[in-house]
């Protein structure tokens, strides 16, 4: 296994243990958890971008986009004293839109420099 696969999967559980413990964490200042949900799904969508080189780019970002608000609904459904949030599903998907952003300068660089 990889480098890149190994941090796309640690990524991966440390989102679900975020997501999914039965306490929110605390909240280091005001709207302290919606900057962690952009920070988070930045950087599984990036390390995603690194890890599945081979995913086609509709099956990919469509995937991501959906997952930041599907896991913000799965997130109540596992644990009842959590609830849905709008501003931390869109909190998820400026995430993954930030690294699609990123994704493309970066592999545009690459293109221009060869």
């Amino acid at each position: 296994m990889n480098i890149r696969a190994v941090l796309f999967a640690g990524l991966c559980m440390a989102l679900a243990y975020g997501l999914f413990r039965q306490a929110p964490p605390p909240e280091l200042f005001e709207q302290s958890d919606k900057a962690m949900h952009l920070l988070a799904f930045f950087a599984l969508t990036f390390s995603g971008c690194l890890a599945l080189p081979s995913w086609s780019g509709v099956r990919f970002w469509s995937l991501f986009l959906l997952l930041g608000p599907v896991l913000e609904v799965a997130q109540h459904w596992f644990q009842p004293q959590r609830i849905f949030s709008l501003e931390d599903a869109l909190a998820n998907i400026a995430g993954t839109l930030l690294a699609g952003a990123l994704w493309w300068l970066w592999c545009r660089g690459r293109a221009v420099a060869a």
